[in-house]
């Protein structure tokens, strides 16, 4: 007859602190299909810990496991988890059915881990009838008395067909007459030609299996057997296939969705909460955009890309006469990193500072393809100087500068050159001979191209974005030296924080450097094309409604990680229940996005609503102003007094997409949290 399963000195050591306690040791034990096995003995004998080995819910310390031809320990998770939802049925002693699942939910849900399950309501609502709750489908675990719900619990455990059943103490909270029925019900399916391992206290409930294997400090002290295993009448049916894996996701996804749902109705003040924060940073972003567009609308579109606050200084080559001047002056011309140093710790008004070192056409290489690219170093603000949108992955930081990371954030044009066959994030690129890894991409934007009026140009969609630290250290530039022995500086962009000063500011960085360098090998540039005043009010919206916003949504954000917290902490018995019906930890990381999702998707929904109706409410309160408070209506700028806000048809579907987006951010930890709780602990877990 062939063994359903064998163990071969099965050891299970638990390190508390300094000391090891063995709660399992070499234990050896084959037990046939159709068998009826008991496990006894005292608290502590191990009993519970060779069952949770069994269902594969825990890894041994030393010894193997088969189970129906499978090498246990050789699986990974996403391999346990499927041979658990395939061959094990659990039946545990606290029921452990899901709260908010009704019978026919808890009793299906096994389905949605099994991609060759055919498991559906109508064969859910068949098991249901089979342990007598054909009238109890729509009903909630807390509607039902125990033996109900321990019933659910077997009609779960056999919803996949499992080759056999794990019983935990599965009368321990029952009375008599529930227990008897309980019994007979396994005996049925032991008739069948399940195999079923029952952990028990009792004696008389041990008597009703086929043999009984009795454990006392990790070891056992005896196997009897009183009855042969059953020999089924026909050979156990083959799993089908049929089901594919993309049917199996939607039924997955559409389950948990569903669970999301149930779990936000079961706690409605709790799910209100936590979408306030999202649906006040949803209406801020799109009220502020659609005030904006409406001042925009009454003034010219054009906003200066460099910013009116903003002079450059750039490298530039100087002439042959002025270099034959300076004798000592052959290779090396241009800024420098002590200029820059120099200009930002001594020259006044300065509030930031954007310095870039570029090498133009030099060649980075993958496995797939080798291009010309610009090589650019900059510091992390770089991104916040020209407003780079992060498609993928993240954008340098102050830590990759430091550490002189050898990392690398590509124009996304150039992402799909360098890697047309698949995803670039963590991929290598080959750059002067050194393997920079990619942790981001940059949305493409249109280059910025002057004419000769500024004398440079920016071509953002073939940039290469190193740090720049990284650049001096590991690029061209680790023997490349200005003219004062300190890293090269291609251009340097400064925001003046008062916009009188600019003209004086440039002249004084002018004078200094032609003193310093004695010679002209700069450029210092004012743009000449200053922000018009209806601009200015449109920008000053639009900051005030990233602040806004961003506010909101952080706050909203950490709103909906506290929760989600505490709803992991709710729900640790649920986080072990899922594994040990089929769940890997990719499961339960997406269950809790989901739900997250969700929530936040509900948020961005009723914000949007409440969004489109800022053009009536932005009137109404001017009119109520102008009622209640004529003086200060006439204090209010013109354009206020005239402008109609209109909503921008793209910001419904950008901020809704940063409200689902900030819940999946916000949500992934306490999802990761959750997938990796240890299983036997969360079930041990008090409901």
């Amino acid at each position: 007859m062939n063994p359903a399963f064998s163990t071969t000195n099965l050891t299970k050591v638990y390190q508390m602190g300094e000391e090891q306690v063995v709660a399992l040791n070499k234990i050896s034990i084959e037990v046939p299909q159709g068998d009826y096995l008991a496990i006894m003995g005292p608290s502590g004998s191990g009993k519970s810990t060779l069952l949770n080995l069994l269902g594969c819910l825990d890894q041994p310390t030393e010894g193997n496991y088969e189970l129906v031809g499978y090498a246990v320990g050789k699986l990974d998770d996403d391999e346990l988890s499927k041979l658990r939802a395939q061959q094990i049925g659990f039946i545990f002693q606290s029921y452990n059915l899901i709260p908010y699942l009704d019978v026919l939910e808890n009793i299906a849900l096994p389905g949605s881990y099994d991609s060759t399950s055919n498991l559906d309501a109508i064969k859910a609502q068949e098991m249901a009838e089979l342990v007598g709750l054909g009238d109890r489908l729509n009903h909630k675990p807390l509607q039902l008395s125990g033996g109900q719900q321990q019933r659910v619990g077997i009609a779960r455990s056999l919803a996949n067909d499992p080759a056999f059943i794990l019983a935990d103490e599965p009368t321990g909270n029952l009375d008599s007459k529930t227990t008897e029925e309980i019994l007979n019900l396994l005996d049925d399916l032991n008739q069948q030609g399940k195999t079923i391992v029952l952990v028990t206290h009792e004696e008389e409930v041990a008597a009703r299996a086929r043999r009984i294997i009795r454990m006392n400090d990790g070891e056992i002290t005896s196997d009897d057997r009183s009855k042969e295993p059953v020999v089924a009448d026909l050979p156990p049916e083959e799993k089908s296939s049929q089901k594919t894996t993309s049917g199996q996701w939607s039924n997955s996804l559409a389950n948990l969705t569903k669970s999301a749902l149930q779990s936000m109705v079961t706690h409605p003040l709790r799910s209100i909460l936590t979408g306030l924060g999202v649906f006040i940073g949803v209406v801020s972003v799109i009220w502020l955009l659609a005030i904006g567009e409406g001042i925009a609308e009454q003034a010219e579109l054009e906003i200066m890309e460099l910013g009116a606050n903003n002079l450059i200084i750039s490298s530039q080559k100087p002439s042959q006469q002025d270099r034959s001047q300076k004798r000592d002056y052959f290779i090396s011309w241009g800024l420098t990193e002590n200029d820059f140093r120099k200009i930002v710790n001594t020259v006044p008004s300065i509030s930031a500072a954007y310095p870039t070192r570029e090498l133009s056409r030099r060649y980075a290489s993958t496995e797939y393809d080798k291009k010309k690219v610009e090589f650019l170093g900059c510091l992390p603000n770089y991104r916040d100087l020209h407003s780079l949108q992060i498609s993928k992955g993240r954008f340098i930081s102050e830590e990759d500068n430091r550490d002189k990371a050898e990392v690398c954030v590509l124009a996304s044009g150039l992402a799909k050159k360098l890697f047309p066959f698949g995803d670039s994030l963590g991929r290598t690129v080959n750059i002067e001979g050194n393997l920079f890894t990619v942790i981001g991409e940059v949305a493409p934007r249109s280059a910025l191209n002057d004419d000769g009026k500024l004398g440079f140009k920016e071509l953002f969609n073939d940039n290469i974005y190193l740090p720049l630290e990284t650049h001096w250290a590991k690029i061209f530039d680790f023997y490349y030296k200005g003219y004062d022995g300190s890293h090269l500086i291609s251009k340097l962009t400064l925001t003046i924080d008062d916009q009188t000063k600019l003209f004086s500011v440039a002249q004084m960085i002018r004078d200094m450097l032609i003193r310093d360098h004695g010679i002209e090998d700069f450029q210092v540039t004012v743009p000449f094309e200053l922000m018009q005043q209806a601009e200015r009010a449109k920008m000053t919206f639009v900051a005030l409604m990233g602040l806004v916003a961003g506010i909101s949504l952080f706050v909203g954000g950490v709103g909906i990680m506290n929760i989600m917290l505490a709803t992991v902490t709710e729900r640790t018995r649920e986080i072990g229940i899922r594994p040990a019906i089929g769940a890997n930890k990719r499961d339960i990381v997406l269950q809790f996005l989901v739900e997250t999702t969700v929530l936040t998707g509900a948020g961005g929904l009723a914000g949007i609503f409440a969004g489109l109706l800022c053009a009536p409410a932005y009137n109404s309160l001017l009119a109520m102003i102008e009622d209640i408070a004529p003086t200060l209506y006439e204090s209010l700028p013109t354009a206020m007094q005239n402008m109609n806000p209109v909503v921008v048809p793209w910001s419904l579907p950008l901020v809704f997409g940063i409200a689902v987006t900030t819940g999946i951010i916000f949500g992934l930890y306490p999802a990761r949290k959750a997938s990796r709780m240890d299983p036997v602990e969360a079930l041990r877990h008090a409901a």
